[in-house]
């Protein structure tokens, strides 16, 4: 099976000009043979420190908007892993829908928020490609363990993570080093897959993040079961990643989390009530 995730550029507030780009990729995507192609988070409308923005820059599933993009990416056979700004009544949720075939497969919403105009999602689900289960993650959820480790224990063998890593200039260097050993724990602990894919953002563009300027440096990356990188995109490039992820090596059977006994879940079960 072969997985494809996009790092490049995105424009603030364009979801025309964002849903392009992610129909070439999903041309590219198709043409390497790709089953999934995961964009970044956000991808199709950006990412706004106010909700005034974000409001003005969303969409509704049920809506016509999003039916019309339905039709749109149809044509294409790579299930589709899409970041957007999304309003349900009247809360707006950072989501990452999962379309097939034009089809609407289901959404996952972020958990860890760094925005509180978002309201945080619960839900869990885990999705179906060529007999391979696979979760969705968003960005800060991959620096806890919950939402991947909810995930891996109902079956996903590959993790996708979308990214909008938009942060301020000096401290860059090391989000972007604690990200990366965010996932290679994940993919270790989860014996697992992991699929980053992340917006590149100059620092010259885009809206100010808590106060200052911005910028985006990409290092997108797919990392097998053992966490080791088997392609990466680098910093500040435009590309598509794909990478083949053999049969015999996904993950089924015992995973590491199936040795946990009874007591263990309780007393895990017991400090989380302390901090809830």
């Amino acid at each position: 099976m072969k997985i494809a995730a996009y790092q490049g550029p995105v424009v603030f507030g364009d979801a025309e000009a964002n849903l392009q780009a992610t129909l070439d990729s999903l041309e590219s995507a198709e043409a390497a043979g790709a089953s999934v192609l995961c964009m970044p988070e956000t991808f199709l409308h950006g990412y706004f420190p106010t909700q005034e923005q974000a409001l003005a820059n969303s969409v509704e599933l049920a809506g016509d908007e999003f039916a019309a993009l339905l039709e749109r990416v149809r044509g294409y056979s790579p299930t589709l892993i899409l970041g957007l700004n999304e309003l349900r009544g009247d809360k707006l949720y950072n989501t990452a829908v999962v379309i097939e075939r034009g089809k609407l497969l289901g959404r996952y919403s972020k958990n860890y928020l760094v925005y509180e105009y978002f309201e945080r999602g619960h839900e869990f689900p885990v999705f179906e490609r060529d007999g391979v289960t696979f979760g969705v993650i968003i960005c800060a959820d991959s620096s806890f363990m919950e939402p991947a480790r909810i995930e891996t224990m109902r079956g996903a063998q590959i993790l996708f993570s979308p990214h909008f890593n938009y942060i301020g200039y000096d401290g860059v260097e090391d989000h972007t080093w604690r990200v990366r050993q965010h996932h290679i724990a994940l993919a270790v602990k989860n014996d697992v897959y992991v699929v980053r894919a992340n917006v590149t953002v100059p620092e010259s563009v885009g809206e100010p993040i808590f106060g200052r300027k911005g910028v985006g440096v990409g290092d997108s990356f797919i990392l097998n079961r053992c966490g080791r990188v088997l392609v990466a995109a680098g910093l500040f490039t435009h590309t598509l990643l794909v990478c083949e992820v053999p049969e015999a090596d996904l993950a089924s059977g015992q995973r590491p989390f199936h040795r946990v006994d009874a007591e263990i879940a309780r007393q895990l079960a017991e400090e989380y009530a302390k901090v809830v």
